[in-house]
């Protein structure tokens, strides 16, 4: 058995606490090369492209409405497009406008879709309602007056107007046929021969409706 001096245990002492000292030098060495230090960009970039992977990998709920057989909120997939969307929502109705929709745009979640109805010009809704209204009477003259209806009256009738011949009531018949009716009396002067002169000889025996 050794017995050490004083001395020698104050050596030996301190020889310790610098194995100590080098040994946990290296270990914190160690442990600060493991961390790796992320900038706040760089972690919210990694955040949303997480955010994105798992977007692209889920669903997504779409409203769709408008000229299709069965209006509602749907499921689909990511990366699903339109005409998908219109498939699952039973196809479009026969007046569905597609020419007006990019079928082959992608879906996102929350994106509602309408699929627009072929709008009838308003000319021919008005044309049509007026002259369903005027066949109903089945007169040529206004009911609460003498006046000639220029929308309906007979290219015959129409040469009872003063200034109007045979050429210029088959013009006025002809412009009806070709551009629809009358919305207002002065219109008349849009046939071609029926200048001012002879629309203020005859304004005060015409009508519209």
């Amino acid at each position: 058995m050794f017995i050490l001096s004083r001395q020698e245990k104050i050596v030996l002492l301190f020889i310790i606490a610098i194995i100590i000292i080098i040994f946990g030098w290296k270990l914190y060495l160690q442990e600060k090369s493991s961390i790796s230090i992320i900038s706040a960009n760089q972690e919210n970039r990694e955040i949303s492209l997480s955010t994105e992977e798992n977007a692209n990998e889920g669903i997504c709920i779409i409203h769709i409405s408008g000229a299709v057989q069965q209006p509602g909120v749907y499921q689909l997939s990511n990366g699903e497009r339109i005409i998908d969307a219109v498939k699952v929502a039973g196809g479009v109705t026969e007046k569905a406008n597609l020419d007006a929709v990019n079928l082959a745009a992608h879906l996102h979640d929350g994106q509602r879709i309408i699929i627009p109805y072929i709008s009838e010009g308003v000319d021919d809704v008005l044309n049509a309602t007026v002259e369903e209204n005027l066949i109903s009477r089945g007169l040529n003259f206004s009911q609460s007056s003498s006046l000639l209806n220029i929308n309906i009256a007979t290219a015959r009738e129409l040469e009872s107007l003063p200034g109007i011949g045979t050429i210029l009531a088959e013009r006025i018949v002809e412009y009806r046929k070709d551009n629809g009716i009358f919305r207002k009396i002065e219109d008349v002067k849009n046939v071609p021969g029926i200048g001012e002169k002879k629309y203020e000889a005859m304004k005060e025996m015409i009508t519209t409706y």
